[in-house]
Parts: structure tokens; C-alpha cells; sequence
């Protein structure tokens, strides 16, 4: 006899979503956290601004994105974080249809050392701050789950970070994260996204543009980075 499914997870409904390229590029566009306007993002993807309409409705009815209105505007934002998780895996395996002549290879270079990742830091700058948080007992990763050793961490208190009003968010407060540059994971989750706003806060980390992930580190973050986490990354600087 033919096996009956189980019902679980609507995954169909979800693919078939962010199967059409112009609502995937629409919801990658949202996946730097920032809301937007239907026109915006009609323009940034190039199509009518009621096409546009037809397609953010479709993902809004969908679960996939949330809109929020403002007076007689109207902003469109991921509807959760696990949709830019889930966005982040269909990335990994999808085709890339990015012309051979870009990124160039310095490009790729510079996004390999240090880039924002949605909300945390990735690259090689992510990546070696995870080890360091790993090697110190921090965070501990165990098969495919991240945990944090809050005593520990608070013991520290790195930054000046502390666990305890992380722990309260919806989010998860750490999560692996496959790093784009290889075969190596850096960390999400509040805890990154903290650690990330407070390097940007106190001025150790700049971008390299306002509207670019990459991003470089100041002279007075080169010594912060080295004193507190023991980093030391060639590259990095604003020297680079």
C-alpha cells in the first residue's frame, strides 16, 4: 500500500512563493532588514509598481514577508528571521547567475575578510570571532546546535554584553550560520547582532560605504579587536 504523508510543514506553498525570480529578488532585497515602500522595490527590481503590488501581496498572504502601515504608506519587512535563514540555505544551493566578470577577485576578497551578514558579521572577521568565543568556552557548538555558557559569558561580559536581556527576544540568541566565503561557520542570533551594533557603536568597525556589507576596521578597532578577542587580522585595516 502507498504510504500516507504525513501532514506537517507547507513547504510547497513557501517554494513556490520564492520559485517566481521577482518575488525571490524582492524578499532578497528585504533580507538587510530595512522595510520598504512598494515603489522602492518595484524600482530596485524593475517592474511596475503595481506588479510590485500584485507580488507583496501574494507574500504577505504567504507568511513571508509583514507590511506595516504608516499613515497612507505602506513598508514591507521579512516576516520573521527564519525567513532569511531559509533564504540564506536556498542561496547556498542555487545556481549563480552573476556574470563571470563579477565580483571581481579583489571584491571577493574583501567580502571574504570582513562583510555584515544580514545583522551579524561575516567573513573571515565572523568566522575567527567565532573561533575565539569557542576556544574562550563562550559558545559551544554541539552537532548542529550552538548554545551559549551564560555564566561564563557574563563572567566576561565581552563588550559589555550580557545574556540575560537577549534571552528574552523571540529570536534565537545564537545560531550557526554557513559562511559564504567557505566551508566554515560564523555565528547569528541576538548575541551576534549585539556584538556586531556594539563594534559599529563604539567605532572599531566602519562601512566601506553606506549602502555596502563590507566592511573595515579603524585604527582604534585594529587594537580593540587585538586586546579584547586577540585578532589580529591582515587585510583588515583601512590600509588594505
Amino acid at each position: 500500500m502507498p504510504r500516507t504523508p504525513e501532514i506537517g510543514p507547507d513547504i510547497a506553498t513557501v517554494a513556490q512563493l520564492l520559485g517566481d525570480r521577482t518575488r525571490a529578488l524582492m524578499v532578497s532585497e528585504l533580507a538587510t532588514g530595512e522595510p520598504l515602500s512598494a515603489s522602492s522595490l518595484a524600482a530596485l527590481v524593475s517592474i511596475s509598481r503595481p506588479t510590485a503590488s500584485e507580488h507583496l501581496a501574494k507574500l504577505v498572504d504567504g507568511g513571508v514577508l509583514h507590511v506595516e502601515r504608516v499613515g497612507r504608506h505602506a513598508y514591507y519587512r521579512l516576516a520573521n528571521d527564519d525567513v532569511a535563514v531559509a533564504l540564506r540555505a536556498l542561496a547556498s544551493v542555487a545556481p549563480d547567475l552573476t556574470a563571470p566578470a563579477a565580483p571581481s577577485t579583489r571584491a571577493r576578497g574583501v567580502l571574504s575578510t570582513a562583510r555584515t551578514c544580514y545583522d551579524h558579521l561575516g567573513g573571515r572577521l565572523g568566522v575567527e570571532l567565532t573561533d575565539v568565543l569557542q576556544a574562550r568556552g563562550l559558545i559551544q557548538r554541539r552537532a548542529q546546535q550552538w548554545e551559549v555558557a551564560t555564566d561564563a559569558w557574563d563572567a566576561w561580559r565581552p563588550l559589555g554584553i550580557a545574556c540575560a536581556p537577549l534571552k528574552d527576544s523571540r529570536r534565537p540568541i545564537v545560531r550557526g550560520c554557513a559562511d559564504w566565503s567557505g566551508p566554515r561557520h560564523h555565528i547569528a542570533g541576538g548575541l551576534a547582532a549585539a556584538v556586531t551594533e556594539r563594534l559599529f557603536s563604539l567605532g572599531w568597525l566602519t562601512r566601506v560605504s553606506a549602502d555596502d556589507r563590507v566592511v573595515t576596521a579603524t585604527e582604534a578597532g585594529l587594537v580593540g579587536l587585538r586586546q579584547t578577542f586577540g585578532l589580529s587580522l591582515s587585510g583588515l585595516g583601512p590600509d588594505r
